[in-house]
């Protein structure tokens, strides 16, 4: 048996009330609850693109693909055994109680009582109960496919559930094997996700009304898929009572046999019903309004007049010019104008602290309201701003991480400065102040409850603030290329990690004179399947461009293409672990010309959904 839950569409019904969002809705839709004739509440599903099924995860659930779905109504909770009855319909449930869902029944229960509440209303049926074929154009009540179910309970979301990728709140909106106590439980009784349904990860699984077929996301339709056209065996959706914690993901598959004979039903299936929206011309506008916004804008930039404000000496390598020639030739391209632009604001101490030390920020910034020239190295020059701005260029990071995990964009670029690779949790060094990409893998953490951070850094210097950050820590794969022996003198091979972490920092330093060939052959030998075996949840960059050929302070040979290649095997583990989920953060680069021909090589390549 494999755990699953469906849903139904609707016209005519009256709305009653608008559900407030909850404080912590991702999606910021908010759902409208209506009431049927007979009474059930049904929330309206928006028409919209979603990302279905995963790369990571189960071979059936692959490969991940984008879909659209038009508008439709769907129980807000799973058909109840009182709900069930009330249509004169033999009640075959094994945990008996009228506010507890319908279990024990077989897929053709399910369709036989959408027919009669389509009747019971005056619409008209979905289903021929002789061939059992659905009229998909009918006004009545019918099974969810399984793109309308995953939809629902993605919630505008594209982690493993929709809180997060995490599990540990999976009992806050779940009855599972771990808290049933070995039953079903009256519906309603655990918390909505973010569009007001209840019960998508747990209590039963639900019916959806596709055949199954574990390949046929090779070749399901981008508009409204509704899934083989025959086969055995019917797709169920969702946890139930019974379920471990990887049942109950969004993404996961499973059927049933029994279509027909309640002799093989199972008390852990139930189903919930959908109903269609019938405002054609409203859906057609949505749609390509979304279209149009997803074709236009795939990837974000950071960027703010701000990080100019970082005062360094006029012949210091790290210079606000730096920024003005990346900006200047996106421009002169007539690429920034096609990036999403991404407002920055300063980082929270929140975030900041939990990678460096409360004593340390306040030196920070101490330091910069007395006009101290440097801090804590001579290379690492300071202004009063310096402060501010460091914490905006965090902050810049995050809100490109918002940007990406609310689904506005696939991946960012962030032009910030100061840079932050090299800074420890109480110490700058190496220009850098705050480390902005340890912070922002924390706060992915923290924040947005994806557990595990793939850090690329190919700076080339060695990350070591970046590494000494999650030496220990086996939920951060950090991956540093960077030539060897160099400043700051780290980032041997015998770097591994330490206690939990081991094998979970990778370095791979190379000579003097390494180049594109190099390059790509280390990060297809060694970052390539480590990277897929430890499948992320998110990707960040350290993208430092001073390993390029014509580069004031590097010696290594790599070009702008080269550049591009290695950002196009980054994005494609994005692309295969995590949705694509990604945020590139500026490290080094110093040759002005340079410096903006890798990065325009770079983004080029975000940008590019055929990469």
């Amino acid at each position: 048996m494999h755990t699953k839950k469906i849903m139904l569409l609707s016209c005519g019904l009256v709305f009653i009330f608008i559900l407030g969002c909850r404080k912590d809705n991702r999606s910021g839709y908010k759902p409208q609850v209506i009431k049927t004739k007979r009474g059930i509440e049904m929330v309206k599903i928006p028409a919209g693109w979603f990302e279905m099924g995963s790369n990571g995860d189960l071979p059936d659930e692959s490969p991940a693909h984008k879909v659209w779905l038009d508008s439709f109504f769907m129980d807000r909770y799973e058909v109840t055994q009182e709900q069930f009855r009330k249509l004169q319909i033999s009640d075959p449930s094994h945990f008996k109680n009228p506010r507890r869902p319908v279990e024990q029944v077989n897929w053709t229960d399910g369709l036989v009582y959408c027919n009669e509440r389509s009747r019971a209303e005056g619409l008209e049926p979905c289903y021929d109960e002789e061939t059992l074929e659905c009229n998909f154009q009918a006004n009545g009540y019918r099974l969810p496919t399984e793109a309308e179910w995953e939809y629902a309970c993605r919630a505008g979301t594209n982690t493993k559930y929709f809180f997060g990728n995490s599990v540990n709140r999976l009992q806050e909106y779940a009855w599972v094997s771990k808290n049933s106590s070995g039953s079903t439980h009256p519906v309603g009784s655990k918390q909505p996700n973010d569009w007001g349904l209840h019960d998508m990860y747990g209590n039963v699984a639900e019916w959806c009304n596709d055949f199954y077929s574990k390949d046929y996301y090779d070749r399901s339709p981008p508009k409204n898929p509704r899934g083989p056209a025959e086969g055995k065996e019917k797709v169920i959706r969702g946890g139930a009572w019974n379920s471990s914690p990887e049942s109950c993901r969004c993404s996961y598959r499973s059927s049933d046999i029994s279509l027909d004979d309640t002799c093989l039903a199972n008390d852990a299936i139930g189903f919930r019903c959908v109903r269609r929206v019938t405002d054609e011309n409203q859906r057609k506008q949505v749609m390509e309004k979304q279209k149009t916004e997803t074709e236009k804008a795939v990837t974000g930039i950071v960027y703010d007049d701000v990080y100019l404000n970082h005062k360094t000496a006029p012949d210091h390598p790290e210079r606000p010019q730096r920024l003005a020639a990346i900006i200047e030739r996106l421009e002169e391209k007539d690429l920034y104008s096609k990036l999403f632009q991404i407002k920055a604001l300063p980082a929270s101490l929140e975030w900041i602290t939990k990678v460096h030390t409360a004593e340390y920020v306040e030196r920070v910034k101490e330091s910069c309201q007395k006009g101290a020239e440097f801090l804590d190295t001579p290379d690492t020059p300071i202004s009063e701003q310096s402060f501010d701005v460091a914490l905006k260029a965090a902050g810049g990071v995050l809100a490109a991480i918002d940007a990406v995990m609310a689904g506005s964009i696939k991946n960012a670029f962030c032009a910030v400065r100061p840079p932050g690779h090299h800074a420890l949790k109480d110490r700058a060094m190496g220009f850098c102040i705050f480390n902005n990409v340890a912070i922002a893998a924390r706060y992915i953490q923290k924040h947005h409850e994806l557990e595990r951070i793939l850090i690329v850094d190919w700076d080339v210097h060695h990350g070591n603030g970046t590494q000494a950050a999650f030496y220990d820590d086996p939920t951060v794969l950090y991956f540093s290329v960077h030539q060897y022996p160099f400043y700051p003198m780290t980032g041997s091979e015998q770097e591994r990690g330490t206690g939990e972490g081991i094998n979970y920092t990778i370095n791979v330093p190379l000579p003097a004179g390494s180049n594109d060939v190099d390059y790509k052959r280390a990060f297809e030998d060694i970052l390539v399947p480590a990277a897929l075996s430890f499948s992320p949840d998110f990707v960040l960059i350290s993208a430092g461009f001073d390993a390029h050929e014509q580069d004031t302070l590097g010696s290594m040979k790599v070009t702008s293409e080269g550049f591009a290649q290695l950002t196009r095997i980054v994005k494609q583990i994005a692309e295969r672990c995590c949705q694509g989920r990604l945020v590139s953060v500026l490290e080094g680069g110093y040759n002005l010309e340079n410096l903006a021909d890798a990065a325009e090589a770079h983004i080029r390549v975000l940008m590019n959904s055929g990469y």
